[in-house]
């Protein structure tokens, strides 16, 4: 471990003050005020429009849905099943949806970057992958340099999955940690000794992986803060390229399996707090760039590197250097970005069977943004990504005068300028290194939905901190 002359300590008055409701921004407008009026008619004319632009190159985000066991933390979109029936039905039909989508796009085939989440995406196994990434390549055209990530469940994943998966040109992989201490492993129902999640690594990095991820998560049941000291010196030793360090959400009335959480066991607010902030103070002391609010990486990761050049890229995939604004959703809850347009399949495995069959398309709801949602989603998106957004190239680019359109907005920011956690001028803003842990503050003043300013309806949030 490094000096930590350059730490972030985040204080935590700060903290107890900004911790309140909001959105994550993975997209603006968020999830909530989409409209199930939005659906396959309005995403096969977004797809037609699409079409006509061939050249421009595409993200894929592809959902495997399946796991062995469920985790009691778990906030995704998953399945347990039991036999190969539902795996393959849910391949077959995956491979439809490829298929029709790709004919859609007519001669639009260039994929920048592709995205295997879940669920465990290697719990349905090499053979079916490889029909998977087949079907793939038969509609599609891999772009030279395209990166490929998938992300990994180090107790199931083996050696030749790894190797399989480095001969199919993947580059990227993030491997779910969670927490070293057994004693929360087991309050949250996920064994997993750090040996095996170094053995995983080594074998990553010798098969030529870059990029490799950790994800973290704090306010988990029975941490401490001394517990997750512990977890982060031994992350650090391991030294992964990039750190995922994500809040609990303990949602019981949505996500029934988080029952099996004994609620009297979650830290506190107070050192939940303090769990963040430690996590901030030592990976940023160890050499680590933060990344958004809760990611981190090593300073000479293309990701620190991008974010340093102001060319940091976000979308349902997470931090990218892979600028291709356009991303295409395949598989169950899968999202896609097309045509200024969101589309979401539907949730559900019977359903998103049931849809396949009969129409090729599962896409249930969606939005289709207004000049304004564009405007304050290149706003956010620059400040979710690279803490800084260019008033004049923001003005240039939407024919806006900032200080008019967003005269209530400059406003509400002096909170924030008051508690150093954002810089301005009449060039920029700029949020400060103890801001970050804020951001998602910082842009919920220019949120719309959020303000009554537009139409929407009322969500359930997780909380900033």
């Amino acid at each position: 471990m490094t000096g930590n002359t350059t730490a972030t300590t985040v204080p935590i008055e700060l903290l107890r003050k900004y911790d309140r409701p909001g959105p994550r921004y993975t997209s603006y407008p968020t999830a909530p005020v989409w409209s199930e009026e939005i659906g396959r008619e309005s995403y096969l004319t977004a797809l037609e429009n699409a079409s006509k632009d061939a050249v421009a190159p595409l993200s894929v985000y592809c959902h495997i849905p399946f796991c062995r066991s469920r985790c009691y933390y778990c906030g995704c979109n998953t399945c347990i099943v039991k036999g190969d029936n539902s795996v393959n039905e849910y391949t077959d039909r995956l491979c439809r949806e490829i298929a029709w989508t790709a004919g859609k796009l007519k001669d639009r085939k260039i994929i920048r970057q592709l995205h295997f989440g879940g669920g465990t995406p290697a719990y349905v196994g090499t053979q079916r992958l490889a029909r998977i990434l087949d079907a793939m390549e038969q509609s599609f055209i891999f772009d030279d340099g395209c990166e490929k990530s998938i992300e990994i469940d180090p107790r199931i994943t083996t050696l030749e999955q790894l190797e399989f998966l480095a001969d199919r040109g993947f580059n990227r992989i993030s491997l779910g940690v969670q927490d070293f201490n057994l004693d929360v492993q087991q309050a949250i129902g996920r064994i997993q000794p750090q040996d095996q999640v170094s053995t995983i690594l080594e074998q990553c990095r010798r098969l030529g992986f870059k990029g490799i991820n950790f994800d973290l998560i704090y306010g988990l049941p029975r941490q401490t803060v001394e517990s997750f000291t512990e977890t982060l010196e031994r992350v650090m030793e391991l030294r992964p390229d990039r750190l995922a360090v994500y809040s609990f959400a303990y949602l019981p009335t949505f996500k029934a399996h988080q029952a099996k959480i004994n609620e009297e066991e979650l830290p506190v607010t107070e050192v939940k707090y303090e769990l963040f902030a430690k996590a901030i103070e030592m990976f940023t002391g160890a050499g680590y760039r933060q990344i958004g609010m809760d990611h981190f990486a090593l300073p000479d990761d293309e990701l620190s590197l991008a974010q340093a050049d102001g060319r940091l890229y976000r979308n349902f995939m997470g931090y990218s250097v892979q600028a291709a604004p356009e991303m295409i959703g395949l598989g169950m809850s899968s999202i896609g970005y097309v045509d200024d347009g969101f589309y979401q399949n539907i949730s559900k495995l019977n359903e998103y069977g049931r849809r396949i069959d009969e129409t090729n398309c599962a896409v249930y709801r969606g939005m289709k943004l207004s000049p304004d949602d564009l405007i304050r989603q290149h706003l956010i998106t620059q400040l979710m990504c690279n803490f800084y957004l260019n008033i004049p190239v923001l003005e240039k680019r939407f024919d806006i005068s900032y200080d008019e359109y967003f005269a209530r907005e400059k406003k509400e920011l002096k909170g924030f300028i008051d508690d150093k956690l954002l810089e301005v001028s009449d060039k920029h803003l700029e949020v400060t290194p103890i801001g970050r842990a804020f951001v998602r503050n910082i842009a919920m003043t220019f949120d719309a939905y959020l303000k009554g300013n537009a139409p929407g309806q009322k969500a359930t949030y997780s909380r900033t901190i």
